[in-house]
């Protein structure tokens, strides 16, 4: 884990790609992708529900971990429209002992009634917490810091031999903070990261400061 200050407000980066905010006893994740394995298998795609396995039992064993009051989701919880691993996830998200909050993105489309029966509070589209604002994905000419997800970010790391190797990061200075996506099913975008920007790549068991070992993505010629 890592221990980091922003605007005078202490924030843990834990290496299952979550922010803990202390002072608030809140758990802050993005873009879980809930039900996209049933999704596709609409579309013929033979996917198994091991990923939706993996995100829950993940996140239960982080609220075990830091036992906060609230759960705050950045968005894209559940994939699509609704689809047979709802229910799963309605059982869960009440067998927690903790609030969940959603601030919506662009992927949660289910109508109100769904989240009603799972016990999940929905906030505006931008919402305030403790003097930071909080959004799936981040408007980029708001004052103050604002927390997101839905980019996904990414970095690549080079080694020796022309090795190199792509993890999942939080980006993070004084007016933004991108968190990397929790669901096991996202992928990456290699994000470039800006002159002010801090960099912490998430390995399976570590977080770590690379802010000085990014590899800049590749551009396309012409």
């Amino acid at each position: 884990m890592q221990h980091i200050v922003i605007h005078q407000q202490a924030f843990v980066l834990h290496p299952h790609r979550a922010l803990y905010w202390p002072a608030q006893r809140c758990l802050v994740v993005s873009d879980l992708h809930l039900g996209k394995a049933a999704h596709l298998r609409k579309g013929g795609a033979p996917l198994p529900e091991a990923h939706d396995r993996s995100t829950l039992d993940r996140l239960t064993a982080l609220i075990g971990t830091f036992t906060p009051e609230r759960l705050l989701i950045l968005g894209d919880l559940f994939h699509s429209a609704h689809n047979s691993a709802w229910e799963r996830t309605v059982q869960w998200a009440r067998s927690l002992p903790c609030s969940v909050e959603l601030v919506p993105g662009n992927h949660d489309v289910l109508a109100e009634r769904r989240y009603a029966e799972a016990g999940i509070t929905v906030h505006p589209e931008r919402w305030t917490l403790g003097g930071f604002q909080f959004a799936h994905a981040d408007a980029g000419d708001q004052a103050g810091c604002t927390i997101s997800g839905h980019v996904h970010p990414g970095v690549v790391l080079a080694g020796r031999g022309r090795q190199s190797m792509r993890l999942p990061c939080f980006l993070i200075n004084d007016r933004r903070v991108l968190l990397p996506a929790f669901g096991t099913s996202t992928g990456t975008f290699v994000v470039q990261p800006g002159r002010m920007d801090r960099v912490y790549a998430c390995t399976d068991s570590l977080v770590l400061e690379v802010t000085n070992a990014v590899v800049p993505p590749v551009r396309a010629r012409g």
